[in-house]
């Protein structure tokens, strides 16, 4: 067996002292030294615990209110103004000083890194401490699109009834000249494929634009301006030599691609027709007064919705509605 000498440096109180005790205990130095290198040569090496990878927290969604800017609101879920650029990545924001009222936002998390264990020896070590989760942050829930459930049949002599209603929302609206003075019903075509893509367009304010209703291809009805406010969905038009139909008329939107291909599903067609019926008997509104953005845009041809929407079976049926 091989045998090494070292050689050690150390303070000569504290060598004097472990010499002392040696002593008594009729040890030599070097037999201390040599047995600390023994036991410590077969101890296995404590290894410390792995640092925990860090856990993506969930996205928030939040929707922009008034006085809001990226900067306002990473202050709000981060604590940190600067912070922003994460917000505007996630929602592919060309500009980050553009963002809107109502507008829906995808806040991301910040990655949270998992409690480390406690330590083996700990008194607590049989039961780790459990986190505190962070508050919860409200969101908005988006559009369901389960199938609307129509309103029950007019019984003979009752006035037609009120079909269920969202109420979502516009600031793209003014007073009507004449709060009352509503007696036409424009059905138009959204051209877009969905009814939450319609309430986002509408919510927000650049974009000049709104209807008193929408109906998706499930039949869910929303509404966006009161019937008493002026709603922005005619632009330049006339009706039976009376012009401007913002003035008195009242916007129904139904989502379709307004393509001629895309179908009007029966339930978004009976929606439509609950809701008409229910308009024109609230109004007295004659159903010959119910016409498509195509009938009244000036100047003619200057839009083509409803495209392929049959308009006469619309007035028929609720015609017929009106008349039980």
């Amino acid at each position: 067996m091989a045998f090494r000498t070292i050689q050690i440096d150390i303070e000569d109180a504290v060598f004097q002292s472990a010499l002392n005790r040696a002593t008594a205990e009729s040890k030599a130095i070097g037999e201390l030294v040599a047995e600390f290198l023994h036991n410590y040569a077969q101890t296995s090496p404590v290894t410390a615990p792995a640092k925990p990878e860090p856990v993506p927290a969930p996205d928030t969604i939040y929707v922009v209110q008034s006085g809001d800017t990226l900067g306002r609101i990473a202050k709000k879920f981060y604590g940190d103004a600067h912070k922003y650029p994460l917000i505007q990545k996630a929602n592919n924001i060309a500009d980050a000083g553009r963002i809107w009222v109502g507008q829906k936002l995808t806040i991301p998390g910040l990655p949270q890194a998992q409690p480390e264990p406690a330590a083996a020896d700990s008194a607590s070590s049989s039961a780790p401490t459990p986190t505190v989760p962070p508050p919860a942050v409200p969101t908005v829930s988006p559009i369901t699109t389960r199938p609307q459930i129509p309103p029950p049949p007019t019984r003979p002599g009752e006035p037609p009834a009120k079909p269920g209603i969202q109420w979502v929302g516009s600031p793209n609206f003014n007073r009507r000249r004449q709060p009352d003075d509503i007696t036409a019903v424009v059905i138009h075509a959204t051209a877009n494929s969905t009814l939450q893509g319609v309430i986002d367009w509408f919510n927000n304010p650049n974009a000049q634009v709104s209807a008193h209703y929408t109906i998706g291809k499930e039949g869910k009805i929303v509404q966006h301006v009161k019937d008493t406010d002026r709603a922005w969905h005619a632009g330049r038009s006339v009706w039976k030599g009376r012009n401007s139909v913002n003035d008195y008329g009242l916007g129904i939107e139904l989502v379709n691609l307004n393509d001629g291909r895309d179908p009007y599903p029966e339930a978004q067609h009976q929606a439509n027709v609950a809701l008409c019926a229910w308009l024109c008997h609230q109004y007295n509104i004659s159903v010959d007064d119910i016409m498509g953005h195509v009938d009244i845009a000036l100047p003619p041809g200057r839009k083509s919705d409803p495209r392929r929407y049959d308009l006469e079976k619309l007035r028929d049926e609720v015609a017929a509605i009106l008349e039980t």
